[in-house]
């Protein structure tokens, strides 16, 4: 993508339509227009907006106009609920009923325009395109696995930050688990079309795991509930459905816990995706406050937990976070969750050679589940740079299950989708600021 970039003069006028984004660093003003395609374009002047100069001295992080600015051009219409665009609709004098026609046009027909809304009046269209962007954001770098499926995809905010996103498969059988005992029934072969979108929460993260490249370039900002509801679309516009979201992209989604609810609200609104929230999973490092939080707010979503390790000084060497919330103090906040919702807990354990794969790891893992309805996912490393980790042998992965099962735990052996297009969280994103 290419932008106009105007060194910035004592007073500068400038009238932009509203699909453009304009942002400024220090003293100079950059503009970046993209219309319905994610292609440049030049339109006609029709909002003025004033910006005065930014005095050398002062440090400033990059400011860009956005739908929480009041100067905003436009709000994204990915941020509303349904509820709230009715609302919309009332102040605009609009019958509220249009608000179902609008959300299925956008998550169930996956238009990219007000104008293909064609059950809704000129006016009503026009009112939508003078107030929101339906915009998704545009796609700087993408890889496909040939090999499993998977597709990752590198895009743009307005404030060129960047985020990913990755389609992949589920495996070609699964375990069909008891939702009573947390046991293994049986293995269910899945449909060709049963894919799992797995979705970024933050530009970057603040918590610095170790084996995670998300971690390597710190956290930018959290991403809002629309910029989050709109990484799907950008795979459901290229007619590559899903089926279920797991939010383990980058970032902590806990720590945009608001941001992470609303956008749930809207996947799972029957007008909007119609997710089910048992097809749902937030992943989390361990946010102990979170955690009782989401307990008290009553959520239905899956939850995985990143252990990683059964001591709390192995912990720490891996998660930092680790450091505030100790494994007894996590369990803990784990079964107040699970006594209020009734849902399985996932537990996400890298198998890291020499690190969390020994027999005493086995024993220790055991005595931190013991009452917890829970099912273990044991993932061999997927190493990224810098990171002095290898994954465990295969033979001493499958022996680490066969202990946590001769334990009656429920373990699975879950092989990294995208191994071959480095599709662990961050790796594209981290390869593209590099090269860039």
């Amino acid at each position: 993508m290419q932008a106009r970039t105007l060194a910035l003069p004592t007073m500068l006028f400038i009238t932009l339509d509203g699909s453009d984004f304009i942002s400024f660093h220090r003293r100079k003003l950059t503009i970046i227009t993209l219309n319905a395609f994610n292609t440049i374009q030049i339109d006609k002047m029709e909002c003025r907006i004033i910006i005065s100069p930014i005095s050398d001295h002062e440090t400033r992080q990059m400011h860009t106009i956005n739908n929480t600015n009041p100067l905003a051009i436009k709000k994204s219409l990915f941020n509303l609920s349904v509820q709230e665009l009715r609302d919309w609709l009332q102040q605009q004098r609009q019958p509220t009923f249009h608000a179902d026609q609008i959300m299925q046009w956008i998550y169930q027909k996956h238009v990219a325009s007000f104008d293909q809304m064609s059950n809704l009046s000129k006016t009503l269209r026009a009112q939508l395109d003078d107030t929101f962007t339906i915009h998704t954001p545009p796609v700087i770098a993408r890889q496909h696995d040939d090999a499993d499926g998977t597709t990752k995809i590198l895009m743009q905010l307005h404030d060129q930050e960047g985020i990913e996103a990755v389609r992949m498969p589920r495996f070609s059988s699964r375990a069909f688990t008891n939702p009573k005992t947390g046991k293994v029934k049986s293995a269910q072969e899945n449909h060709p079309g049963d894919q799992t979108v797995c979705l970024s929460t933050q530009a970057g993260c603040l918590f610095a795991c170790r084996f995670c490249a998300s971690g390597q370039m710190g956290l930018k900002r959290n991403l809002s509930a629309g910029e989050i509801v709109a990484q799907p679309l950008v795979f459901a516009r290229e007619n590559l459905p899903f089926s279920r979201i797991v939010f383990m992209g980058t970032g902590e989604p806990l720590h945009n816990f608001d941001a992470l609810r609303k956008a749930i609200e809207i996947f799972c609104e029957k007008q909007a995706f119609g997710f089910s929230p048992r097809r749902l999973t937030v992943s989390t490092v361990g946010l102990v406050p979170e955690i009782y939080r989401m307990a008290k707010e009553d959520w239905k979503v899956k939850l995985a937990v990143s252990l990683h390790a059964t001591t709390d000084e192995k912990r720490a060497e891996l998660i930092p976070l680790a450091k505030a919330y100790q494994l007894d103090q996590l369990m803990d906040a784990l079964r107040f969750y699970q006594n209020r919702n009734k849902r399985r807990i996932s537990f996400e354990y890298l198998m890291i050679d020499r690190m969390n794969d020994k027999p005493k790891d086995v024993e220790r893992l055991a005595r931190l589940c013991d009452g917890l309805l829970c099912h273990v996912n044991l993932i061999p490393y997927n190493p990224v740079p810098k990171s002095p980790f290898r994954p465990s042998s295969p033979s001493q992965i499958e022996q680490f299950k066969k202990g946590l099962l001769e334990k009656n735990f429920d373990a699975t052996v879950r092989y990294s989708r995208g191994r071959h297009i480095e599709a662990a969280c961050g790796q594209l994103r981290l390869r593209h600021s590099q090269s860039g």
